[in-house]
């Protein structure tokens, strides 16, 4: 099925971005990066052509999502994952959904999982500019769902 053609129409934009984490929706990121892999080896065996007899079923595997935005928008996040720990401080102990929407109304959804995420690192860079502050985090993310679709084999059930 190919793509719909559309003229004069609004595409996805930075600003058809729905971001949720735990629950909540935030709006003071300013970048988010995943993705996704699934590792293949080809098998290869004797014979002159020495071509691949074919391949292994992949192992599966999510990159760090990483997140930069304003040093209150980070902070609000970090203190609204403490409030979720059991002593009330502990923010990267604490594992939450995603959530990335585009939404445009002349496009379809696409609507992203981030799946049993844990917070698992901090950058801090600060200069002087005349820009406000900001801060980066990397969240360690167990898989990716892109419209309930995945990438790894699910036909022996999902982790």
């Amino acid at each position: 099925m190919a793509d719909p053609q559309r003229i004069n129409r609004n595409q996805y934009s930075w600003s058809s971005i729905i971001f949720k984490l735990a629950e909540e929706r935030f709006t003071g990121f300013t970048s988010i990066s995943f993705g996704d892999k699934r590792e293949r080896v080809k098998a290869y065996g004797m014979g002159r052509h020495h071509a691949p007899r074919g391949r292994s079923a992949g192992k599966y595997s999510v990159d760090p999502v990483k997140v930069v935005g304003w040093k209150s928008s980070v902070q609000a996040l970090r203190e609204a994952l403490a409030k979720l720990s059991p002593d009330g401080k502990s923010y990267g102990d604490v594992e939450f959904q995603g959530l990335v929407q585009y939404v445009e109304a002349d496009e379809s959804e696409v609507t992203v999982e981030l799946d049993r995420l844990v917070w698992a690192s901090n950058t801090t860079s600060d200069e002087e500019a005349p820009d406000p502050l900001k801060e980066e985090f990397e969240l360690d993310c167990m898989l990716i769902r892109r419209n309930g679709l995945y990438l790894f084999d699910g036909s022996g059930g999902q982790p």
